[in-house]
């Protein structure tokens, strides 16, 4: 296909408000899978907490218009729709634990309205939201994709300048060279990492005995990720504790950090640092409300 010489130029005007309003994040990583209910949600939010932990300043961008299950994962009510600022951006909504989190499911009248949107449409509203939101300095930010490596996730990715890379959650009896390829085919197109393969359901440990049961196969995603020379960052176990902490919205991370699922991810953690790219970390001297709280303060004046 026939690219005119104004294409990467043009796309790169109309992507200056979402630059402009990401220029303040060290590190942008996309999460995807190739289909759907294979964990990533969980993945995304609990890899999140895990790096908010350490200390890091750690946003979720939830992308997945049709199906956007973050704000319920981290504790976010819907009626938290009073962050909206009008002109000016829109405030992410910041979790007991500190995660920044936005999400289309913030702006919906209920949390049953379905979305009816085309795709262009959807692209558009995903733009205006990259763009106005006022995420501030973030350590990293992560994007939950809609599922597959179709239309909707490339478009949503094309849409975020300088992303970092890419992470792609499996499961073992889904496993399958088609879903990695797709991947591999759409990071070259975005110019644009694999930083590893993470395998959800990977074992399961009995509580009893301790011993652990492989029921889909063993080491597929490691092998997987070797055929693909790409990193595997670990592996996610079956763990009943980590679907109650999902109800709950609290990520197990937090919540039970002694949990075999908790050391999984800190792990993958571990990992996903090794194979991001070395950076200076974007320092920002001070923001307007900065100056205005230091001063009142010198006034005199309380908060």
């Amino acid at each position: 296909m026939h690219h005119s010489p104004n294409t990467t130029e043009e796309m790169k005007k109309r992507h200056a408000p979402i630059g402009n309003a990401m220029k303040n994040i060290n590190y942008k990583i996309a999460i995807i899978s190739g289909k759907g209910g294979v964990g990533k949600t969980g993945t995304v939010v609990n890899l999140a907490a895990e790096f908010r932990k350490r200390g890091m300043e750690i946003g979720i961008f939830d992308a997945d218009v049709h199906g956007p299950s973050v704000p319920k994962m981290v504790g976010v009510k819907t009626e938290m729709r009073d962050i909206l600022r009008g002109s000016h951006g829109i405030d992410p909504v910041v979790t007991e634990q500190g995660l920044k989190v936005m999400s289309v499911a913030l702006i919906w009248p209920a949390e049953t309205t379905p979305v009816m949107w085309r795709g262009q449409y959807k692209a558009r509203v995903l733009r205006q939201f990259l763009s106005s939101v006022k995420w501030n300095e973030l350590d990293m930010l992560f994007i939950d994709l809609p599922p597959g490596t179709g239309d909707e996730p490339i478009t949503i990715m094309k849409s975020i300048p300088d992303l970092d890379g890419m992470v792609v959650v499996t499961t073992p009896q889904e496993i399958s060279t088609i879903v990695c390829s797709k991947a591999i085919n759409a990071a070259k197109e975005l110019n644009a990492p694999i930083l590893g393969l993470v395998e959800n359901m990977n074992a399961y440990q009995c509580p009893d005995c301790g011993r652990l049961e492989y029921f889909f196969g063993k080491d597929r995603g490691e092998k997987l990720a070797k055929t693909f020379k790409i990193p595997f960052l670990g592996g996610i176990p079956m763990d009943g504790e980590y679907s109650e902490s999902a109800d709950k919205g609290v990520p197990i991370v937090f919540e039970k950090p002694e949990s075999l699922t908790a050391k999984a991810f800190s792990k993958i953690a571990d990992e996903l640092i090794k194979q991001l790219p070395q950076k200076e970390k974007i320092m920002v001297k001070h923001h307007d409300w900065e100056e205005d709280r230091d001063h009142h303060q010198k006034m005199g004046g309380k908060w």
